[in-house]
């Protein structure tokens, strides 16, 4: 057999690879594996006449974005990145919700995928920020207010459980309909003086109805999750809910709808629940994003509710065969100990219940008591 006859067939199977290839799809780390957005008010382009006036403030982030990314490793070096947002309203025209993937976050090339919820407070005449972070897998909540164009917002933490203290600080700057900036400083001195931690800048860009798109079903789990993070796979899927609340001395009943998906390309798992407590107050619904904090070895959870348009910070570990979770802040005066149970979990329903301890944990009395069953 002559050369030429062993190489023609040869050259016809590498064609065909690399038609192949061409054609092929993505390998599944570069699919989405956030699972359907439930959220009934991601589709509203107008903001809920019951919400907060204020919420109006903050309406030109709306829309999907391409966001250059700039991190501050050290104080002489920095990071570029170029990544997405999706940014919509939410809880029915309640708050804000971003959606933020960056790929290539730091130089070892991992990624980050952020969710802000975004909201004003009246009762506290204050802006909330929740954010939940798969690359620190934590969350984070802040507060503050305008200041003329910029929205700025803080919070301080005790890192690492030593004495220093250091301060956040996020600024949202409004530059104009088509960019703003997202910027986070830190200061160790009391505000003295600020470093930089990382600066986002939005840009807009044409709305497209693919962009970001997750998938239909309930999404994938990220395979670099930690393991812990099964221990709340039973909350995926749709559900009829039964809520029972005691209220001015006595328990009421009424049904609410409720998903969970994967979240923060499968790094966390996101909740939207719905329900018309009473006519006055329609189109109540809650959301709530939880991801395993491996570096606290705990369950960090950040909810949001569109009736008194507040935000909490709570979070837990998995006892026996329940999963139980705690506010992370109390008041060492007040009697006053709120925990929230997971229990009797199956594959097509679960229960949950809040309980109030006034005795410092000895007894605890059951406040609100919630039956899931699989649609």
């Amino acid at each position: 057999m002559t050369l030429y006859k062993l190489l023609v067939p040869l050259v016809v199977l590498l064609l065909w690879a690399l038609t192949a290839l061409s054609n092929a799809q993505p390998v599944e780390d570069d699919l989405p594996k956030d699972g359907r957005l439930y959220d009934q008010g991601r589709s509203m382009t107008e903001i809920s006449p019951r919400a907060p006036k204020a919420l109006d403030k903050m309406n030109a982030i709306l829309g999907q974005w391409d966001v250059d990314v700039t991190t501050y490793p050290t104080d002489s070096t920095s990071h570029s990145s170029k990544g997405t947002a999706d940014i919509s309203l939410m809880n029915r025209g309640h708050a804000y919700m971003s959606r933020i993937h960056i790929p290539g976050y730091d130089e070892a090339g991992n990624e980050a995928n952020i969710i802000h919820f975004l909201n004003f407070n009246p009762a506290n005449s204050t802006w909330v920020l929740g954010e939940a972070n798969s690359y620190s897998e934590s969350i984070s909540m802040y507060n503050g207010n305008f200041k003329r164009k910029k929205l700025t917002l803080s919070t301080v933490v005790r890192e690492g459980g030593g004495t220093l203290l250091t301060w956040y600080q996020v600024d949202y700057t409004l530059n104009s309909n088509d960019m703003f900036s997202y910027s986070v400083q830190t200061s160790q001195d009391n505000g003295e003086s600020w470093a930089p931690q990382s600066t986002h800048v939005y840009k807009r860009r044409s709305d497209s109805a693919d962009f970001m798109r997750p998938s239909d079903g309930h999404g994938t789990p990220s395979p670099n999750r930690p393991k812990e993070s099964k221990q709340f796979d039973f909350l995926l899927g749709e559900w009829n809910a039964s809520h029972n609340i005691y209220f001015n001395n006595q328990w009421i009943q009424f049904p609410a709808n409720a998903t969970a998906v994967y979240a923060l390309n499968g790094h966390a798992i996101l909740e939207h629940n719905w329900y018309d407590v009473d006519p006055n107050v329609p189109d109540a619904a809650t959301t709530i994003v939880r991801i395993y904090n491996r570096a606290m070895r705990r369950w960090e959870s950040l909810y949001l509710d569109n009736r008194g348009h507040s935000q909490l910070f709570f979070g837990g570990a998995k006892e026996g065969d329940n999963v139980i979770l705690h506010n992370f802040e109390a008041s060492t005066t007040s009697p006053l100990i709120p925990r929230y149970v997971f229990h009797d979990i199956a594959q097509d329903s679960y229960a949950w219940y809040a309980e109030n301890s006034t005795d410092r944990g000895q007894t605890f009395n059951e406040t609100w008591k919630i039956s899931f069953a699989r649609k």
